[in-house]
């Protein structure tokens, strides 16, 4: 007798995504892999999004769609959306990309006993097309037990990675503060590993309605906003990093944290600027811009957003 294959869920979150959500749809459907379950839960859309999931719903019973009755927001809804998967291991999707049809078997075969896995990814524009750029031109993709080097930053996109069902399990409710796939990332780095497939196995579209903007694509709002809530979200994410483990990871978080949490309100933390150029090598793994490497770095979180706000960060 054959060996069963595991189920795989794929959660899919949408809100006013109406004008890509077909071509995603498709890609989905067309997975080589079996057996699959597609959970789409929809945040109360206002254009065609609802409408359009009940038609592909009625057609293809591997779909389960679902509205909410308010609109929980992006980190929120995909919580909903992957507590209620049922699969082994479950995939997030974005709403507005296009899978190539081996991405989850490929997943699957190459997971081995890691807690998370994820691939590469192509950018491609509102109309599908490459902008000849990959993810991993952006950032250094990290594997194996590596959990420090999520302690600032992140390679993980929620569209990418694969996790196990187990480690759901523990990691819900997410964090209110943060992104998912960067909890995810750093949870799995402390309680196993993680793998990459250097492999583009998504074409990742970007346009000014993305939830996150990679290549920013946005308008930028003032740069001192954007600092005081950088700093906030850092300080959050620290404390949630130092409460999740006893790794080693979770003590050095604890000290940036401590450290940190009174950068939105003070003039210089040269404790903390200690902290990030003692541990610079583990910390600044993931991104590959050189503005992120080196004494500059280090030299800009030693300021605080009183002393930012002096150098006109407006």
């Amino acid at each position: 007798m054959s060996k069963q294959t595991p189920l795989v869920s794929i959660a899919i979150c949408t809100y006013n995504g109406e004008k890509y959500l077909a071509e995603q749809l498709e890609s989905l459907l067309r997975q080589t892999y079996t057996p699959l379950e597609i959970v789409l839960v929809d945040d109360r859309s206002t254009d065609g999004t609802w409408q359009l999931a009940n038609q592909y719903a009625i057609r293809f019973p591997q779909l389960r769609v679902l509205q909410n009755t308010e609109n929980l927001g992006y980190q929120k809804n995909f919580e909903k959306a992957l507590g209620l998967c049922l699969g082994t291991f479950v995939c997030p999707s974005d709403q507005d990309d296009i899978w190539e049809p081996s991405k989850v078997e490929k997943l699957v075969s190459q997971i081995g006993d890691n807690l998370l896995i994820y691939h590469d990814s192509l950018f491609v524009n509102k109309d599908g097309l490459s902008l000849g750029r990959y993810m991993s031109d952006e950032f250094t993709m990290i594997s194996g037990s590596n959990p420090q080097a999520f302690l600032f930053f992140n390679c993980v996109s929620g569209h990418a990675l694969m996790v196990r069902k187990s480690l759901l399990e523990t990691t819900l409710p997410f964090p209110s503060l943060g992104v998912y796939d960067h909890y995810l990332a750093f949870m799995a780095s402390t309680r196993g590993q993680i793998a990459y497939v250097p492999e583009p196995l998504v074409m990742h579209r970007r346009h000014e309605e993305n939830a996150t903007d990679v290549l920013g694509f946005r308008k930028p709002k003032s740069r001192y906003q954007i600092t005081q809530t950088r700093m906030l979200r850092e300080n959050e994410w620290f404390r949630l990093c130092a409460a999740a483990s006893g790794h080693e990871a979770s003590h050095l978080a604890n000290s940036l944290w401590n450290a940190a949490k009174n950068r939105t309100h003070n003039l210089v933390n040269p404790a903390f600027g200690y902290l990030v150029w003692k541990h610079q090598r583990s910390l600044v793994q993931i991104p590959k811009k050189k503005s992120y490497h080196g004494f500059g770095f280090v030299f800009r979180q030693i300021w605080g957003l009183k002393a930012k706000s002096l150098f006109k960060f407006s």
